[in-house]
């Protein structure tokens, strides 16, 4: 197996007196799709941000490249941040402006190259998903679906070594999540590049891992392909597939959590 790209060590975080990661380790290695599953408020987008260092753990490290993103200074983190990409749950495009120059941000922000030039990649980045000729329009006049075909156009724009992905199919009816998984499949191939996808889709998650990993609040329960993961044993996770009521994670436990994630610990 390859060397980790990315290394994760016994990564905690609280928000006030609530542990929301707890010992969290995990590699992520080069050319592999890793998906990070669970349910609301089990702590796998905490654990995103705090990869891509919006947030700091209160304890641990985080490695990319071998570059601790806890301990980086403000430029170490803006040239790691230009190796890898970021496709955000809700697309994050610019209203104000056309597809193109959407997808044109990134090089103009972080390289020197001529207009000329941006243009042509571009184009060549749209057409990667299947967007040629539609440059001009603003992101009102597309579907949603387009809009994350758009964002992942500018997710690989720098031709990043990790793309992270957060919940790419959130709100896409099944075919268009299904039009998107195999986009992440087909570029993760054709570009070589390492992908990690946080999600709650099984179908989704089943599709396009290499390795999964569960998380149970803050807690990594299981790990493996995506066949060891379906035939786990361990209650969480089986309860979690098969979307049942009951389990270790009652119906009162699942809204608590996630209305926690949302308000902290204001009684419920």
């Amino acid at each position: 197996m390859s060397e980790p790209v990315i290394e994760i060590r016994n990564v905690q975080k609280w928000f006030g007196e609530r542990r929301v990661l707890t010992g969290v380790n995990v590699d992520v290695h080069e050319g592999e799709t890793l998906v990070i599953m669970g349910g609301s408020g089990c702590g796998k987008s905490t654990l995103l941000r705090a990869i891509i260092g919006l947030m700091h753990p209160e304890e641990g490290s985080i490695k990319i490249f071998g570059q601790d993103m806890a301990s980086a200074t403000d430029d170490e983190k803006n040239e790691i941040r230009k190796k890898f990409g970021m496709l955000f749950q809700g697309s994050a495009l610019f209203n104000s402006l056309t597809v193109g120059e959407n997808v044109a941000l990134p090089l103009k922000e972080h390289t020197d190259l001529d207009d000329d030039i941006i243009n042509i990649i571009v184009k060549v980045k749209l057409e990667l998903v299947g967007l040629t000729g539609f440059e001009s329009l603003k992101p009102f006049e597309i579907s949603g679906g387009m809009k994350k075909r758009v964002a992942l156009a500018r997710a690989i724009a720098l031709d990043p070594k990790i793309v992270f992905y957060d919940e790419p199919g959130a709100g896409l009816d099944p075919i268009t999540a299904s039009v998107i998984d195999h986009l992440i499949m087909d570029l993760s191939k054709k570009l070589k590049m390492t992908s990690v996808v946080v999600t709650h889709e099984m179908t989704s998650a089943f599709r396009i891992a290499d390795r999964i990993i569960v998380l149970q609040q803050g807690k990594v329960v299981a790990e493996g392909g995506p066949e060891a993961i379906r035939k786990s044993d361990h209650p969480y996770v089986k309860q979690f597939i098969h979307g049942e009521i009951d389990g270790p994670i009652s119906f009162k436990e699942s809204r608590d959590s996630y209305l926690k994630g949302i308000f902290g610990d204001e009684e419920i």
